[in-house]
């Protein structure tokens, strides 16, 4: 049996920094914060699935998305055919139609106002550049002041705060148009885009989880046409999640 490849899609704002989380190496982990910004979402999505095969022109592919990644790596998978692929999707957001869940996300909010007013997001953003590039502390009290279960003990640790540092830096100041274009893509995703995906998938989810609530993980479960595996992490959240599940996912097994 030929070996897995691997390619991480990180959250938004995001980088493959966050791997540092697992100090998990050797992934494909494309920056999309940065990676062509003048591309639309429809276009710059073929041209990153174009970019994974070429990466891996043959052989087995696991896809593994985190957060708002897992919306990338659906619609990657949603564009490989012919080829051997499976999906970790960890602390995954579901599309907004699939349930009511904004009431119940940290940044419900910015989801909100990207959907309904986005001139208004795209300002939003600006300003979170600006705080990022010159007050990446500031801007980390801001998003993690209601941190729950072990994010709560993560948000203290001084090597996460940098590393939430350097990503919120990256993605918001310098990556600002990556994260607006996929932003802006996510909150018009809608639920009928599940029902094409053939490949396997597993979900990972932590129960204490308020970025992406786990009534999603369950929407997702209900949706998608092949669930291969739903993992619960009682007391886990959002990033600490990632950091549990991603040894496992890396050691080839579910």
């Amino acid at each position: 049996m030929a070996a897995e490849q691997f390619v991480y899609f990180h959250g938004q704002p995001g980088s493959p920094d966050e791997l540092s989380l697992a100090a998990a190496g050797g992934l494909f982990a494309p920056d999309r914060a940065r990676d062509r910004p003048d591309l639309p979402l429809g276009p710059y999505l073929d041209h990153l699935t174009a970019t994974v095969l070429e990466r891996y022109p043959a052989g087995p592919i696991r896809l593994v998305g985190f957060s708002l990644g897992a919306f990338v790596a659906v619609e990657v998978a949603l564009r490989i055919t012919g080829r051997e692929v499976s999906l970790d999707l960890v602390s995954p957001a579901a599309p907004l139609g699939c349930g009511d869940f904004l009431p119940d996300m940290a940044g419900g909010a910015v989801f909100g106002l990207a959907a309904r007013r986005p001139g208004l997001f795209a300002l939003l953003t600006r300003a979170q550049g600006w705080f990022a590039a010159r007050a990446p502390g500031v801007l980390f009290r801001q998003i993690f002041a209601g941190a729950a279960g072990a994010d709560a003990d993560l948000a203290r640790d001084p090597a996460f705060q940098a590393m939430i540092g350097r990503v919120l830096t990256h993605g918001l100041a310098g990556g600002a148009k990556g994260y607006r274009r996929e932003v802006l893509g996510y909150v018009a995703w809608t639920p009928d885009r599940l029902s094409g995906l053939s490949h396997p998938v597993t979900l990972w989810q932590g129960e204490a989880d308020t970025w992406t609530p786990p009534a999603m993980a369950r929407a997702l479960a209900r949706l998608l046409p092949e669930v291969r595996a739903v993992h619960d992490f009682p007391g886990l959240s959002h990033y600490s999640t990632l950091r549990a599940a991603l040894p496992t996912i890396l050691g080839g097994t579910d």
